[in-house]
């Protein structure tokens, strides 16, 4: 029997792009595509890890899928119900002081000027684990980049304020709002989720409750022998490993539940949110949710931008992450850690792609080039099933 070219793929990438994977691929609801490879983990740090094989269980950490995954959707919701408006202006005590309040949507489309990231974790900040409030107010004090509206910057600090207006709105924390919301009407609690710093107690490891995959080694010898300045948080946690615990450095400021990060999940979560973004969205009245997908993917206005409602769009030159293989009407987005989730609502699509890696295991540092060519093939080869 000829081997599975997916499955093929991989097993190259596994322990070469990422210690380990999992692809998943839907079409009409239907699965058709399910593949593991690999181990959850390569360096010794990581210990006995790296003998464990990855499986459909196994959770990632999400990276930037957390902005779709949660704050897009919450927001999409909220939208639903009236408790927000696309034109609403950003509240005075989240508006950055340098000019007018951005609107929703400038928020959603990342073209409200905002400044794409700043390290609060680090110099001259330096803000500590679970400093919130310290992190809000000194993105308010950040300088934006451009007049709303006039060039798309992809923008972490936009959605870090998307998340704390979901929670004045509603009155909730950001993780219950998740939870609450959509992985418990889905039926994915315990499937994704964030996981609270100051509250966590569940051992990442325990397979029993679907063991989590590693991230980084902070370990001087992985680049070159030189401290990296993004050590000293981790320090304050005493970790040598990102396990468990949130990769990205600012959302340790915000206790591990940000807006921009923070989930972690299986492949099966990610792709049954992203099928509700094509079925209809927990919450959300059936007759609504056709109008409220044609918005939310519909492509940003502002110049050069392939932006939606928080999504990102296809590519116009037909590459990029997909590689061209899903319809012009497709969305989704990509995240930090080796992660991404494409969404085609085209009538003979109707897909899902999910493909989790942990390529920022052992080390950040390789530039992310593997997972930019792995991408593609991969979505190529679940188009085609």
């Amino acid at each position: 029997m000829r081997a599975d070219p997916l499955d093929q793929r991989l097993r190259a990438a596994a322990g070469v792009v990422s210690p380990g994977c999992v692809a998943l691929g839907l079409r009409g609801g239907e699965l058709r595509y399910l593949g593991v490879a690999g181990t959850l983990a390569s360096h010794a740090a990581a210990g006995a890890l790296t003998d464990v094989a990855v499986d459909e269980d196994t959770r990632y950490d999400l990276a930037s899928l957390t902005k779709v995954l949660s704050t897009t959707t919450l927001v999409a919701q909220s939208v639903a119900e009236g408790r927000l408006a696309l034109d609403d202006a950003l509240p005075d005590p989240l508006a950055p002081a340098d000019g007018p309040a951005p609107r929703l949507a400038e928020l959603l489309e990342h073209a409200a000027g905002l400044a794409a990231h700043r390290e609060y974790f680090h110099a001259p900040w330096s803000l500590a684990v679970n400093q919130p409030e310290a992190m809000l107010a000194a993105i308010r004090a950040t300088a934006r980049d451009c007049p709303p509206q006039t060039r798309a910057i992809y923008s972490d600090l936009g959605f870090i304020l998307l998340g704390r207006w979901l929670e004045l709105v509603h009155e909730r924390p950001l993780d219950a709002l998740f939870h609450e919301r959509v992985a418990e009407p889905l039926g994915l609690a315990g499937a994704i989720g964030f996981r609270r710093i100051s509250a966590s107690t569940e051992a990442p490891a325990d397979s029993s409750k679907r063991p989590i995959a590693p991230t980084e080694v902070y370990d001087a010898a992985l680049h070159g022998g030189a401290r990296q300045h993004w050590y000293a948080i981790r320090e304050t946690l005493g970790q040598g490993m990102a396990h468990g615990v949130v990769h990205d450095d600012n959302c340790l400021v915000l206790d591990g539940v940000g807006g921009h990060a923070g989930l972690f999940g299986t492949a099966a979560a990610v792709a049954a949110i992203g099928q509700a973004w094509l079925d209809g969205l927990p919450l959300v009245a059936r007759e609504r949710h056709p109008e409220l997908l044609a918005r939310f993917s519909q492509p940003s206005r502002v110049a050069g931008s392939t932006r939606r409602l928080g999504f990102d769009g296809q590519d116009p030159s037909g590459g990029g992450s997909t590689g061209g293989a899903l319809s012009p009407a497709s969305f989704g987005h990509l995240g930090f850690t080796g992660t991404s989730l494409w969404i085609d609502p085209a009538p003979s699509a109707r897909s899902v792609h999910v493909l989790l890696t942990n390529r920022v295991h052992p080390s950040r540092g390789d530039a992310g080039l593997g997972i930019r060519a792995l991408r593609p093939q991969v979505h190529r080869l679940l188009a085609a099933r």
